[in-house]
């Protein structure tokens, strides 16, 4: 905790006007962790940049001289002034973290490091970048490593505010679900929540993309950002207990569980994304309405995907049904087509889908794109969340703009401008891998706000009890609209 809390406060204060001393607490902290991993796998921590370090067998534990590290971090910086786009990027900002990172390592205060500990000295500057589509991932040897032999916290987790609950335990460790977990290896919640969602990649001001990969993905990005122990020391608070209680409330119960082997709860930071290319488009009829999913707009095989949506939609009319619910939530985005596909069958009039102010090579979707033959002119229910930019954003900044629908959930992360034309990077010492945009694109819609989600029509919040039942509230508050109910 004592190591953790430096990080959690200079976060806070760096959003402040004037928080360059802030931004030196964030890093300083973040090196205070990795010195304190770097002690446990070399008792030489003043080992000179100059000294050619052995190789050590496993990824994990091999360490990179200081000099190694600054050609690394040379390339970093050149790319990240040079050539990213920063549309939501506070350039001052920036430059004091990467000034204070550079002084870091000029100092040699941590003597050598391992990939894992030169990565979370960087995570939160490629987090300033304020991009989705900006990432930093691991090297391929420790990917690898982490889909084989990494151990992980075993838990399934939500995150309520700034409090963590078990949802799941998969593994059979006896944690009930609905536990509060007050303390994890000696770090208190709120700060660990606040820790990871300060390194997972946004969109401008939005919060709420960084919490829902933080609680989807716990055990991963702890296991990037945090820590790698191989047992995890807890304290509960049972569910049968009185929420709220302090973590020092001699009603806590304390644990301890074993860190699991599991390649399902392996995740890059950019694989949060890319993981969803060519997900499924399932879709069900029912009496009076018609529910389809679409969790991404980016497929490998995208004629099956038109082909679908063609049948789809004209199967909608022809059983006459006159709702349909729309769910686009845990979709990430994708590529123009695809999303420019679907809208137009949600049209009742020629619309365009991108700004003229876009790059040429988007001409195509400049233009009014036309409503399919078999466009859906009835009633329409638009299920969104937190994991919404990009291209998914874009569509619903559009429908939104138009009147198209009602948004059921929570706010997006992104809205009509964002930017993308990624480009990749590899760090020719630890490997690591930098994602970084290059241009801005935009939708051509007035009146919503750049740098923050689109907030839903009809807000939704989820409970720990919905969690616990397996219940929908979202997609039951849409049904309720629709007149039916969720055993439809």
């Amino acid at each position: 905790m004592s190591q953790l809390m430096p990080a959690i406060d200079a976060t806070r204060r760096s959003e402040q006007p004037g928080g360059q001393g802030a931004v030196r607490l964030v890093l300083l902290a973040a090196v205070v962790l990795a010195a304190g991993d770097c002690a446990s796998t070399s008792p030489d921590a003043a080992t000179p940049a100059t000294v050619q370090l052995p190789r050590a067998s496993s990824v994990l534990g091999r360490l990179y001289a200081v000099e190694e590290l600054h050609r690394d971090f040379r390339k970093f910086r050149t790319i990240l002034e040079r050539k990213t786009v920063g549309l939501y990027t506070d350039r001052a900002r920036l430059t004091a973290m990467l000034d204070e990172a550079e002084v870091v390592l000029a100092e040699s205060m941590t003597g050598p490091m391992t990939e894992l500990q030169f990565y979370r000295l960087l995570a939160p500057i490629i987090a300033g970048l304020r991009c989705g589509h900006s990432f930093l991932s691991v090297s391929a040897e420790m990917e690898g490593h982490l889909r084989t032999e990494a151990l992980f916290f075993p838990l399934g987790v939500r995150i309520f505010g700034d409090r963590l609950f078990v949802v799941e335990d998969g593994h059979g460790l006896g944690v009930p679900p609905g536990s509060e977990i007050l303390v994890l290896n000696g770090k208190v919640a709120a700060g660990l929540i606040q820790l990871i969602c300060s390194n997972a990649v946004t969109v401008g001001r939005d919060h709420g993309h960084p919490r829902r990969d933080a609680e989807l993905w716990f055990a991963s990005l702890y296991y990037s950002y945090v820590d790698t122990p191989d047992r995890f020391a807890l304290e509960l608070l049972p569910p049968e207990l009185p929420a709220g209680l302090p973590a020092e409330s001699d009603t806590a119960v304390t644990m301890e569980i074993p860190a699991v082997r599991d390649a399902r709860l392996a995740k890059l930071a950019q694989a949060i994304v890319y993981d969803m290319v060519s997900a499924p488009y399932p879709r069900a009829f029912q009496e009076h309405h018609a529910v389809l999913t679409i969790t991404t707009f980016s497929y490998r095989k995208p004629k099956a995907y038109y082909a679908f949506l063609k049948d789809f939609f004209a199967e909608l009319s022809a059983r006459q049904l006159d709702t349909l619910i729309l769910d686009l939530r845990g979709n990430y985005g994708g590529s123009p087509a695809p999303t420019a596909e679907l809208f137009k069958y949600l049209l009742d009039k020629p619309i365009p889908f991108f700004a003229r102010n876009n790059p040429v090579y988007l001409a195509p979707w400049k233009k009014p794109q036309k409503p399919a033959l078999e466009a859906f002119h009835g009633t329409l229910h638009v299920l969104v969340d937190a994991a919404a930019f990009s291209m998914n954003s874009f569509l619903i900044s559009l429908l939104k703009h138009h009147g198209i629908g009602t948004l059921v959930g929570s706010a997006t992360a992104g809205s009509w401008a964002c930017s993308d034309a990624a480009m990749g990077a590899t760090l020719k010492t630890t490997g690591l891998r930098l994602k970084y945009s290059t241009q801005a694109f935009y939708t051509p819609v007035q009146g919503q706000e750049a740098g923050i989600g689109i907030a839903p029509d009809i807000p939704v919040e989820w409970t720990l009890a919905d969690h616990l039942a397996g219940r929908d509230p979202v997609l039951a508050a849409a049904l309720a609209l629709a007149g039916a109910s969720a055993a439809d």
